[in-house]
């Protein structure tokens, strides 16, 4: 009898560790969306790590849950140089519904070499797309705190 049971308390041992390591490959099945995604298409779904000075670079965010109501979303981009390029701050509205994507975004001029700015009318320059050429950063922030940040290049020259 004392045999028998330590034959079944194994059993119920190794039938439960089968049925956890089943239920840990099943959550492992289910693709998870990247925090950060950076691509120059709009509503692209592939990922780039390197971008002409010229044109946009889309941040699509993924939240690790659904929001809804008020909420603040940054993008800080920080240049070659280590400096911020550009730090930008809106305020996103969701729905009680909830969503948990959103989108931050930097934007070249269609001529390349100067961040989008409406009331620049300069024409770029060798001296601009040398400001902008090497490894850049992004940090995003939601409510204040930093929920991703990820590396990337520009190349102005031979794109």
């Amino acid at each position: 009898r004392i045999a028998q049971r330590g034959t079944r308390m194994r059993l119920r041992i190794v039938l439960c560790i089968g049925v956890l390591s089943q239920a840990g490959l099943a959550r492992a099945e289910v693709p998870q969306p990247p925090i950060l995604m950076l691509t120059s298409q709009d509503n692209g779904t592939v990922s780039q790590s390197t971008f002409p000075c010229s044109g946009p670079i889309h941040g699509y965010v993924t939240l690790p849950q659904e929001a809804s109501g008020k909420h603040i979303l940054e993008g800080v981009w920080i240049g070659p140089k280590g400096t911020v390029a550009r730090h930008s701050r809106d305020e996103l509205t969701f729905s009680d519904s909830g969503s948990r994507t959103a989108e931050v975004w930097l934007r070249f001029t269609k001529e390349g070499g100067h961040l989008w700015n409406p009331a620049a009318v300069e024409a770029p320059g060798d001296e601009d797309r040398q400001i902008y050429d090497g490894p850049w950063g992004i940090e995003v922030r939601w409510d204040g705190r930093t929920i991703a940040r990820s590396t990337f290049t520009i190349q102005c020259r031979d794109f």
